[in-house]
């Protein structure tokens, strides 16, 4: 059997087990950055985006791998969509529990340091595609929209959150401080990008796209 196929890689198990896993990975972030000081705090949050990014890249190039590259990733990628989506969900879920800890723990330095009202609109409008997708990747809800708006929510909102993960690290990547993660991720969003461009050139005929990836 493709270890791809294995019960523990698909489906809700496959989404329990990145979930426990970021858990996990938090909890040990806790443990060795603490939230004493605001730069912890900062490292947390960042640490959570961090745990989240895989995910929402994987959920982004689904449709554009099995259209260009068939084959059992692509089918695994797209079998197991929404739990990827699922995953980045999870992961950037703590990036608001140590934002609340930073706030109030530290409000001062969020106010005097890291607050900016564009990027305050941002997030929060981040915080509500994600809610939305979420709600809406089950079918109770899901069956109770329009098709049409359905897919235009997963469609906007997956290319959201992946210019604004993107965006997130490119500006670190090249900079003097820059980091391999910082790289790397740059690097990654950029091929998911190229994926999803060249699969819409192979296929330019279509109204709303059956790869909007859901949460």
């Amino acid at each position: 059997m493709n270890l791809l196929q294995h019960r523990v890689l698909n489906g809700w198990p496959f989404f329990g087990l990145v979930a426990s896993l970021t858990f996990a990975a938090m909890v040990a972030g806790y443990v060795l950055i603490g939230i004493a000081t605001p730069e912890a705090a900062v490292n947390m949050i960042r640490l959570s985006v961090q745990l989240a990014s895989p995910w929402v890249y994987l959920a982004f190039v689904a449709t554009p791998m099995t259209q260009l590259f068939p084959g059992n990733l692509s089918k695994w990628l797209l079998r197991n969509r929404r739990y990827l989506g699922l995953s980045f969900a999870a992961g950037f879920g703590w990036q608001a529990v140590f934002i609340g800890v930073l706030l109030a723990l530290h409000n001062p330095y969020y106010w005097d340091e890291m607050h900016n009202d564009v990027d305050f609109f941002l997030r929060m409008a981040s915080y509500i595609f994600l809610l939305a997708m979420t709600v809406t990747s089950f079918f109770p809800v899901r069956r109770r929209m329009r098709a049409e708006h359905w897919r235009w929510l997963q469609l906007v909102g997956i290319w959201y959150f992946w210019a604004a993960i993107w965006v997130s690290y490119a500006p670190m990547a090249l900079s003097i401080d820059a980091k391999t993660i910082d790289v790397v991720y740059t690097t990654l969003g950029l091929l998911a990008l190229m994926l999803r461009v060249g699969a819409y050139l192979k296929s330019p005929v279509s109204s709303l796209p059956q790869g909007s990836a859901t949460l």
